[in-house]
């Protein structure tokens, strides 16, 4: 008797045990590239890029290849990411504000807003920065519990040899979690593939002698990137932390160049699309998605949802792992600004461009910034057309303006555009 009842007992404790064991929220990891095409992968379809480390995590995951940033330049896409809010929101709509101005109001203001690592850390998460960010102190700032230390614009010289020169700092974080038992989110923003575009020599005579001599250096860095994820997925697994970590994917805008100069930092589908990637095991089943619209907003609640954490009512994004909601949007809503910042009470001031997009149309507005302003002149360029309607079934690389030809379906398209943000009416 005494036997069985010790019996009952160990099977009790077991069963609370992988109770507990499956109810302990999971780790996190966001991957960021950084000017990236979106086509610019293997799993992506890519015809000389090799990208054999994220096409593995592709196939272990859920991806979205329509996925977006809600403006194509640096700074106030990763700013999107941290607080899940658009630019004309969280005041960061550019890289810089204008020359001999301080960033202090903007970083001020930023601070104030909801930021990932903080809510995390509310909820008992360890969080690393590494890489690239524009203000100031990730600790201070963001409230990330570790980080490479506060950075300059874009980042410093040690925070931007994440990935180049060395992982050690993201390992040494990840030993500091597991020794204090505690969750963790680590934030991996490599300066990668974005320029210098210095690979390993390797790399790129390997691109040479495939035929891409004009392009070899970029092509290389995207492998050489790859490669960096690989180490990390790798150093996880070793860990035995891979089967309660979530992977996420997400570059911060696109890179390529479309007539006389770059897409960054335009509305064009190269500038703002990225796949996004989702990897839980046990958690989602893996696989393509080509139709669904996902956005770099999106982040912040997919990952509070995961580690069960409450999301802000004020975020517009969606969980990108709750398939009702993500099937039920329609479209996304995207803007771009000058790459210098104008005016933080008053973002419409940089405004250049709003743009609708659908499962099949896409509507851009331009507009061009005020003339007094002291901006450089290519900062002043508008387009020959400022309403664009484009088709992306037909046409996905923005070829053919079908404006003129469907005035009603602009019309109707602009109304949505302005009920999400008119900005000639205040913000709130």
């Amino acid at each position: 008797m005494k036997k069985l009842i010790l019996k009952l007992i160990l099977v009790v404790v077991v069963s609370i045990s992988v109770c507990i064991a499956e109810e302990s929220p999971p780790n996190v990891v966001v991957i960021l590239s950084d000017d990236q095409g979106y086509a610019d992968y293997s799993f992506m379809g890519h015809a000389i890029i090799q990208t054999p480390r994220l096409d593995r995590l592709a196939s272990e995951s859920l991806v979205y290849t329509r996925g977006y940033v809600t403006t194509g330049l640096c700074s106030p896409s990763l700013a999107s990411m941290i607080t899940g809010l658009y630019p004309h929101q969280h005041g960061t709509t550019g890289n810089d504000p204008l020359p001999g101005i301080s960033r202090e109001p903007w970083i001020s203001a930023f601070r104030s807003m909801p930021q990932l690592p903080r809510l995390l850390a509310e909820n008992g998460y360890l969080s690393m920065h590494t890489g690239k960010y524009w203000h100031a102190d990730p600790e201070q700032v963001s409230g990330f519990t570790d980080s490479m230390g506060p950075t300059g614009r874009h980042g410093t010289e040690f925070s931007l040899s994440i990935g180049r020169d060395t992982m050690e700092p993201i390992y040494d974080f990840i030993d500091k979690a597991q020794e204090q038992a505690k969750p963790f989110m680590v934030w991996y923003a490599p300066f990668m593939p974005h320029t210098p575009h210095n690979p390993p020599q390797r790399l790129e005579k390997k691109y040479e002698e495939l035929g891409a001599k004009s392009q070899s250096k970029y092509y290389a860095m995207c492998e050489w990137f790859d490669e960096t994820c690989g180490e990390l997925l790798d150093h996880l697994e070793e860990k035995g932390l891979s089967g309660n970590t979530v992977i996420l994917y997400i570059c911060d805008n696109g890179w390529g160049s479309l007539g006389r100069g770059s897409v960054k930092g335009s509305s064009h589908e190269m500038s703002v699309r990225t796949p996004i990637m989702i990897k839980w095991p046990g958690k989602l089943n893996p696989h393509k998605d080509d139709h669904n619209l996902a956005s770099n907003l999106d982040l912040v609640p997919t990952i509070l949802a995961a580690c069960g954490v409450d999301i802000p009512a004020e975020l517009p994004g969606v969980d990108l792992l709750d398939y009702a909601a993500v099937a039920h949007r329609k479209n996304l809503f995207l803007e771009n600004f000058t790459h210098d910042m104008l005016d933080l009470d008053q973002p419409a001031a940089g405004l250049r461009a709003r743009s609708y997009v659908g499962r099949e149309w896409k509507l851009t507005v331009h507009r061009t910034p005020h003339p007094d302003l002291k901006l450089k002149k290519w900062q002043m360029e508008a387009p020959t057309e400022m309403v664009q309607l484009f088709n992306l079934k037909d046409d996905p690389m923005e070829r053919t303006n079908l404006a003129a030809q469907n005035p009603e379906k602009v019309t109707e398209l602009k109304k949505v555009i302005d009920r999400w943000w008119n900005p000639e009416k205040p913000l709130f």
